[in-house]
């Protein structure tokens, strides 16, 4: 496949990803909004008119699986793309470590906030969401495709 067919693919995928994650945060968050400020004026789509058949802990927790879930299709969109683009194809295993390591510290923050402070919120909650927040992007596949294009390059000069 063409380099630049593969650079439009994989782009196309993390922008259908990010902007169906956004929607879909936003107009949780939005719903959440009108539930716990009785707040009739904000307006859901209708695609997702269904949240409000629920009360807000439900939604409110409805997010955790859903971060999991976008965690995992960016996990396989990243490996994917590093996969298909890097000349190196051991390269694809720090998208796994990457992976594992943002998981891990994000798990373990999480749980001592519940755990140890028995609390959904604080600055361990901010820390374990911004992990997220960089699982959750494309900044893992595009870093390490940036660097095994430099480490190809200069492997390449060096020789």
């Amino acid at each position: 496949m063409k380099s630049v067919l593969k650079y439009a693919i994989f782009f196309s995928l993390f922008a259908i990803l990010g902007f169906s994650r956004e929607f879909l945060f936003v107009n949780i968050n939005n719903q959440l909004y009108k539930l716990y400020y009785h707040n009739n004026d904000i307006l859901i789509p209708e695609s997702l008119r269904f949240l409000s058949n629920f009360d807000y802990e439900t939604i409110y927790y409805l997010k955790y699986p859903l971060t999991i879930l976008y965690f995992i299709l960016y996990f396989l969109v990243s490996f994917y793309s590093v996969k298909n683009i890097c000349d190196n194809k051991k390269i694809t295993r720090w998208i796994v470590y990457i992976y594992a390591l943002l998981l891990i510290l994000a798990s373990i923050t999480m749980a001592y906030n519940y755990i140890i402070k028995v609390q959904l919120s604080g600055d361990e909650y901010t820390f374990s969401r911004w992990l997220m927040g960089i699982a959750q992007s494309p900044l893992v596949a595009f870093f390490t495709i940036a660097t095994s294009k430099l480490y190809s390059k200069f492997n390449t000069e060096k020789k």
